[in-house]
């Protein structure tokens, strides 16, 4: 079984120039193999393209983009069309949308937030042992 997707990933940051963003996309090919009950995904890149701007010299579509990624499932058709607008206008694959069989996504804000809380969740079970570890040396 083969899968195909399309990939977009946006991240503002500070460079030492000022205010930058940066935009990763890439076109790949996952072949499935199942083999004694259990499941193999291969993975090949078909095609990536990495841009970084100033935040003054950035297309007004990447500007308004939250940071995040977008993941899109795709039919082999749409696929083969990406790869061919690939190589005559490679920008525009990190701002199209394409139809798609599924999209997930996720913005950078959720995945810190989600970091966030796992962090504090792990300081609270560090503190609670250390507590009950206290609790047992002074019976």
């Amino acid at each position: 079984m083969m899968n195909f997707y399309l990939t977009q990933s946006k991240k503002s940051y500070q460079s030492a120039d000022g205010d930058a963003i940066s935009m990763h996309s890439y076109l790949v090919v996952e072949s499935v193999t199942r083999s004694l009950g259990q499941e193999f995904k291969n993975h090949k890149l078909a095609w990536e393209a990495e841009d970084r701007w100033l935040l003054a010299d950035a297309p007004e579509k990447i500007i308004h983009m939250p940071d995040g990624y977008q993941r899109f499932e795709l039919s082999e058709p749409v696929f083969a069309s990406l790869r061919l607008l690939a190589e005559t206008q490679p920008k525009e694959l990190h701002t199209l949308t394409p139809f798609s069989r599924k999209r997930t996504s996720e913005t950078f804000i959720e995945q810190q937030q989600a970091e966030a809380r796992r962090e504090f969740h792990f300081n609270d079970v560090a503190k609670s042992l250390k507590q009950m570890f206290k609790d047992i040396m002074t019976v």
